[in-house]
Parts: structure tokens; sequence; C-alpha cells
């Protein structure tokens, strides 16, 4: 459908919720309706078309989305133009139908896997269609995008696959994003370079519900893709998320030794130390299992760095399972943890499981695994006083009324840092940075070379 010159010059806003994939959609989504002559907004009452990308994982995520737009349904009495909502992601893939019923004020719902037609959707809304939901599922064998972009900075997420197969007791993504497929290995390189040509870009994210099962419908391989990455000339930094502990092979260790490219971090959820929890949460791997891997990481690249997920309180967790959480924890000594407490996701298995646990034991477990897991990231952060980072600048904060600059080390240490020029704009350079002082959330540090934005070609991998 060729819509290009049939609608006016509108706005639309977007609210985001959830993990890297949601930012990344969302992204996708603004590069289709920038082809249908709209431009972004950061201001709500600007905007023609408000868009909530939803995120089911943790139940967090859901009641703030509830919550927002439920504010909503006052715009279409303040407002003498014509606005449209629309709600998409994973919430949109599951409760569609029950949204529109739920809340008069929303347009169109949509789920994950149509994306791609949110114009021609937007077409529908705007000519005076009925409410409607779509949730569809993508039936071909094949999956087949190009990466699109709609920033400027050097920094781009790339979706490499789709859907998860594994069906973890306790995880809804299996019902939102559907079955794994995976793009080619040839294709996802050519992408890349082509953004790196172009689009200036110098890092990239790899992102898929679990990477480590990447290819395997085409025969390929994740860690052939990594090193495939390492002739992209302009190509700086390599990231990835998430892994499942169950998939990391021999040779995804190795490649974290070979390539030079692909940052020394890996984000591997291991959700408990407790290996009857584990098996009530259909993780199909043990405690023993997850530590040997990490010992064996650290001997390929004695710089990695690893961050987990941790649930508290899954139905049924006895006091000693939860201890044997907090004791991994002091074995695995994670860099960082996402922790939450076990919410309830309608349609798991773990949502017919009969729980004895109340919320305020929940509480009290989450906030003793937090507070072993401040203690240890305080002293990881200790160990960098002293030394110099290499960062790439991607904003400004401000602390306690002084502008400071901020960015992530390779190995995803978040630093802030001081410079005394307020008139140049150091966004998106490359910098060396000495860490002088810290917390256990992050690093304070002073300005040792600036690159501008073109990072140096002396050390790849930098921690």
């Amino acid at each position: 459908m060729q819509i290009e010159q049939q609608l006016p010059p509108r706005k639309v806003w977007f609210r985001t919720y959830g993990c890297q994939m949601n930012y990344h959609d969302s992204e996708r989504m603004m590069h289709h309706l920038s082809n249908v002559n709209f431009s972004r907004t950061e201001e709500q009452s600007e905007a023609d078309l408000l868009v909530f990308n939803t995120c089911a994982v943790r139940d967090l995520a859901n009641q703030k989305f509830y919550s927002h737009v439920g504010e909503t349904k006052k715009i279409r009495h303040q407002n003498t133009k014509q606005v449209k909502i629309a709600v998409s992601g994973c919430i949109a893939q599951t409760e569609g139908k029950e949204l529109l019923k739920k809340y008069p004020q929303i347009d169109f719902t949509f789920g994950t896997d149509v994306i791609d037609n949110i114009a021609e959707m937007v077409f529908r809304s705007f000519a005076g269609d009925d409410r409607f939901s779509i949730n569809t599922w993508d039936k071909s064998s094949d999956y087949s995008i190009e990466t699109k972009v709609t920033h400027n900075n050097p920094q781009a997420f790339i979706n490499i696959m789709k859907g998860c197969d594994k069906f973890c007791s306790y995880c809804i993504v299996p019902f939102t994003r559907g079955r794994e497929k995976s793009r080619k290995l040839l294709e996802i390189k050519k992408d890349i370079e082509r953004l790196v040509e172009h689009s200036g870009v110098q890092e990239v994210m790899l992102l898929g519900q679990n990477v480590n099962s990447f290819g395997k419908e085409n025969n390929e391989r994740f860690a052939d893709l990594i090193m495939a990455l390492e002739d992209i000339k302009g190509l700086e930094l390599v990231r990835y998320t998430t892994s499942h502990p169950y998939d990391v092979t021999p040779e995804m260790i190795s490649v974290h030794k070979d390539a030079k490219k692909l940052a020394p971090h890996l984000h591997l959820p291991v959700q408990s130390g407790s290996n009857t929890v584990l098996k009530r949460m259909l993780r199909q791997y043990s405690v023993e299992h997850y530590l040997s891997l990490l010992e064996q990481l650290k001997r390929a690249n004695p710089h990695m760095v690893i961050t987990s997920d941790i649930i508290a309180g899954f139905p049924n967790e006895t006091e000693q399972e939860h201890q044997e959480t907090l004791r991994l924890l002091e074995k695995a000594r994670f860099d960082s943890i996402f922790s939450y407490a076990f919410s309830v996701r309608r349609g798991t298995k773990a949502a017919r499981m009969q729980d004895i646990l109340t919320d305020d034991i929940r509480g009290k477990r989450l906030r003793e695994i937090q507070l072993l897991q401040l203690k240890i990231q305080e002293d990881h952060r200790k160990e960098m006083s002293g030394k110099i980072y290499k960062v790439l600048v991607d904003g400004t904060s401000d602390m306690k009324g002084i502008k400071k600059w901020k960015g992530r080390t390779p190995c995803n240490r978040l630093v802030h840092f001081t410079y005394p020029s307020h008139d140049l704009d150091l966004t998106w350079h490359w910098v060396d940075v000495k860490v002088i002082s810290s917390t256990a959330l992050s690093c304070q540090g002073e300005l040792v070379f600036d690159y501008g934005k073109k990072a140096p070609n002396s050390d790849h991998n930098p921690r």
C-alpha cells in the first residue's frame, strides 16, 4: 500500500517498557512511521499518536503500563485534535482484545510479530476504522529483516533471532515472542557492515531471547557469527544478550578468548542458587554446572565480567533454598544482578502451582539478596580505583548540582566523570577515564584523554 503521500505531517510519542528487544522494536516502528510523515516528540501533549510498547515479563512493568495508559483517558477531553492511542508489545500479544474492552480510549493493539505493519495500522485508524486488535504470528520458517536506525549515535541494537523454545515454568516469553527463528549469518554481517559504513555505527548489541541458540535451524552457530564480525572495519565493540546457561558451548567460551571486538562481559541469568528450585523452574542445568561455566569463562578471559538475574521467592521456595541462593552469590561474585520477587505470569506452568509464600516473605528475601549483592559490587568497584578505562560517552547526569559526563566501559560498568570545559560536547566521544572513587552502583573518574568520535585503533576489548 502506497500511503506516504496520503498522511499529513504528524507527531508520535513512544513509551517503551522492558528489555532491549522492546527498545529495538520501538526504533523499528519509528522508522516505518517516519516514512509516512511522522516525527518523534518527547512531549505527550504534542503527539497525534501515542504508542505504548509493553513488556509482560515482570509484574512491575505491567503495573506501570496499566497506570500510564489509564491516565490517557483525559486526553480525549483535553484535546480538540484527533489523537490515536496504540498498544504494542508483549501485553498486546496476549491481552490485546481485553485491553480494548477495559480501556475505551485505546484505538488499536498489535502484537510483537506485526510491528513492521504499523504504518498500515495507523492509516486504518486515522481513516476511521473501528477499534481493532492484531496479534497474528508470522508463519514463515525464515526470519529476515533489515535493521532500521533513526538516531545519530554510534550504537545500534541488532535482532539476530526471535522467540524462545525453552518454556521455563515462570516465563511468558514463548507465548509473547513465539518459537525460535534465526536470521542468516551472512545477512546479519551485511546488515552491520551497512550500518557501520552509512550510519557511523561503531558498537552493536546483538539481541535475542536466547542468543546461544542462534542458527540451529540453519546449521549455523553463534560463535561463528561473533568471529565473522571481527573483520568489519570500523566496528569497534560487540555486545550480546541474553544467554541461557544450558546452551553455553565450549565454542562460545573460546570465542571470549579469541574475538578481539567482543566485550568482556556476559549476562548469564542463573535465576536461583538452589538445584531443587532450578528443577521446578525447568532450567535444565544445576548450580554446579553453572559455576563450572563461570570458571571456564574466567580462564578463557581473565577480564571477564559476569552479570545475572535472580528470582526471589519462587513458589514454595524454602528458607534453605533461599540460603542456597545467597551462598551462590558469594561463590559467583557477580558484577551486578537484576533481582525480582516472583510474580505470576498467566499461562505459565508456575501460575498453576499452589504456593504457600506470602508477599512479605518474598520482599524480605529479595532485600537480603540485594543487600548481599551490593556488598559484592562495592568490592568490585573498589578494585577499579586508580585504573584507566576506555569509555564511550553517552550523555550527562546531574549529581548534587554538578554536571557530569557518563558512559560505560566495554565490561558494561557505569562511570561518571567531570570535564573542566563547559563548551565542548563530549557526547559519543571515546575517552580514557581514570577511576578515582566508587560506590556499589557506579564509579567517579577524571578525564585522561579524549579520542573524539572515532575510537582509537590500538587495543580492542579494553576493560
